[in-house]
């Protein structure tokens, strides 16, 4: 084998292992992306309901990823419901239901794992959450909404 196509041979397998090493270290970069995020009702925030990408979870249920809290910050006599959609190219938009937290200010935020039936939240699937707060007659009001594309699930 002569000088260049050693030379050549030499050049392609260095500029493989640097790409190779690039993209590898782009990815994991990107695995560590927290794609948590909240949404508050309007007019004083007394309702909040967060996403979370990566935590404790439930209680007693060991750290999971894609889960919902709850929050009720005032002693109003209303409570708080949290709404979630999910969607992507193969599932489309699915509504995945509502949740309340009727705990009040002195109360308990409430988990709930909305996600659950599609296992975990992929990269490049849109969460949708939104918050109302309500009353004795379930009339809703100060309702805010947020959505977020997921980076790495």
């Amino acid at each position: 084998m002569n000088f260049r196509v050693r030379a050549a041979r030499t050049a392609f397998t260095t500029s493989a292992f640097v790409t190779a090493a690039m993209l590898f270290g782009a990815q994991a970069a990107v695995a560590g992306t927290n794609d948590s995020f909240s949404v508050g009702t309007t007019g004083g925030g007394c309702g909040a309901v967060d996403y979370v990408d990566y935590g404790a979870g439930a209680p007693g249920g060991g750290n999971n990823d894609d889960y919902l809290v709850i929050h009720d910050y005032c002693s109003d006599g209303k409570g708080v419901r949290a709404y979630a959609w999910l969607s992507n190219d193969i599932i489309g938009n699915v509504y995945l239901g509502a949740k309340n937290n009727t705990n009040g200010l002195a109360g308990a935020a409430v988990v709930w794992d909305p996600f659950k039936a599609y296992d975990n939240v992929l990269p490049g699937d849109r969460v949708g959450i939104k918050v109302c707060l309500f009353n004795s007659n379930n009339t809703l009001s100060s309702c805010a909404e947020a959505s977020h594309v997921s980076v790495d699930g």
